[in-house]
């Protein structure tokens, strides 16, 4: 049997295609490396799985062409993926611009894209690698390690090579170059970062809101607000991934890259706060002082970074020694040394060149019918629902290319 499209990859974007083009009364082959389609939904959002986003502007994508995933987000943008949803039978609920599954468990959506894909006649075949795909004439011939496959259209949803427990090895990249596509260089993205200073022991579990700069080479590159998570490793949390790419990026082209946290930045009057606390609190040690606004394990920081003993009479300190104080709150420096690979990662920087695919349909400049879709091309997003959004439209828009043929 000569199939209408063979999927490669059974993962948000290729079950979204599956069912876009068997919807279309196409014939459809979806091939999973895994035992199970969908693994990595099944991690996102805390188990809860962060959808989509009613939020969209210009720096929520990255890569090599920042601007391609736009025109597409346009036609299967946030609204359109509800009613997708919602027209397979599943509701979802809007937490502060932030779309979950209304069950908030991310095995609804891995059951309700399985289940479509059942009702509509798609083909699955799990615990199956892809080895080779060569075009001969107007056919695609799939081989995996025992079987082969022929199809009139390829779509290629391998995922990139972030968390390859749940299914992302990397090895649609090497499908891809070998239809002669390029791929751009990889790296982890939304990952936390290391660094070497000792006193992170000191302040693993601490969380605080802060803002947060990275400088590349003394040039402020990136900024971002949030919760910070501190480990003993270093920093953490969803504002840290947001900036970890620009970070990241640096740190491999031997950058020196450094964090500045403003561990107030709620606070603008700060002299005129610590003034006041200093006031009333004559009698407190330097230590409890500062504990009456700042983390405990935070205040014991500040002052040891500062060489200022901890036990030393807050009334005692000097005005010089206050004003170090304001600034390392305001600006505590974090050398950023090494960062959390692949295995810890929520998704790849890099991939397939989109310079070679055709913007508005995703098939190769190079293989008329052979397609591209989700993490596998050269398009990362911020946290936030995004990377799920650019899987659900890029599965669409590919999906929906193909044409149904004679059997």
């Amino acid at each position: 049997m000569k199939y209408d499209v063979i999927i490669v990859g059974g993962g948000a974007s290729g079950m979204t295609a599956a069912i876009t083009a068997a919807r279309r009364g196409c014939s459809v082959l979806v091939l999973e490396r895994m035992d199970k389609p969908g693994k990595k939904i099944l991690a996102t959002g805390n188990g809860r799985c962060n959808l989509t986003n009613s939020y969209l502007d210009q720096d929520c994508y990255r890569g090599e062409k920042p601007g391609f995933p736009y025109s597409m987000l346009e036609v299967f943008g946030a609204a359109e993926t509800l009613d997708f949803f919602q027209s397979m039978g599943m509701l979802t609920t809007n937490l502060g611009g932030y779309y979950y599954p209304a069950s908030m468990q991310a095995s609804t959506v891995v059951d309700t894209l399985t289940g479509e894909m059942r009702q509509l006649g798609v083909h699955m075949k799990t615990g199956t690698e892809v080895k080779r795909i060569q075009k001969k004439k107007d056919t695609f011939h799939v081989t995996c390690r025992t079987d082969k496959y022929q199809g009139r259209n390829v779509i290629l949803a391998a995922g990139g090579t972030a968390q390859e427990k749940l299914g992302s090895n990397g090895s649609g990249y090497a499908l891809a170059k070998a239809m002669g596509h390029t791929v751009t260089d990889i790296f982890p993205a939304l990952a936390a970062l290391e660094s070497g200073e000792k006193f992170f022991k000191h302040l693993a579990g601490v969380r605080s809101v802060c803002a947060l700069s990275v400088y590349v080479n003394g040039q402020k590159t990136a900024e971002q607000k949030g919760e910070v998570q501190f480990a003993k490793y270093g920093i953490s949390g969803i504002p840290v991934f947001q900036i970890s790419r620009y970070a990241i990026d640096a740190l491999r082209k031997k950058k020196k890259v450094e964090v500045i946290l403003n561990l107030m930045p709620e606070q603008i009057t700060l002299k005129e706060l610590m003034d006041y606390f200093r006031k009333v609190g004559y009698y407190k040690t330097a230590e409890e002082f500062l504990q009456g606004f700042l983390n405990k394990k935070l205040a014991f920081t500040v002052l040891s970074r500062l060489k200022i003993r901890p036990e030393r009479s807050a009334a005692d300190l000097t005005q010089k020694e206050l004003r170090q104080i304001r600034s390392m709150i305001q600006k505590f420096p974090v050398p950023v040394s090494g960062y959390k690979g692949f295995d810890m990662a929520q998704v790849t920087a890099g991939g397939v060149s989109v310079r070679e695919v055709i913007e508005g349909t995703l098939e190769s400049k190079i293989h008329r019918g052979l397609y591209f879709a989700g993490e596998l091309l050269d398009v990362d997003g911020t946290c936030g629902g995004y990377n799920l959004q650019w899987a659900f439209t890029s599965g669409y828009i590919s999906g929906n290319q193909i044409e149904a043929g004679n059997q």
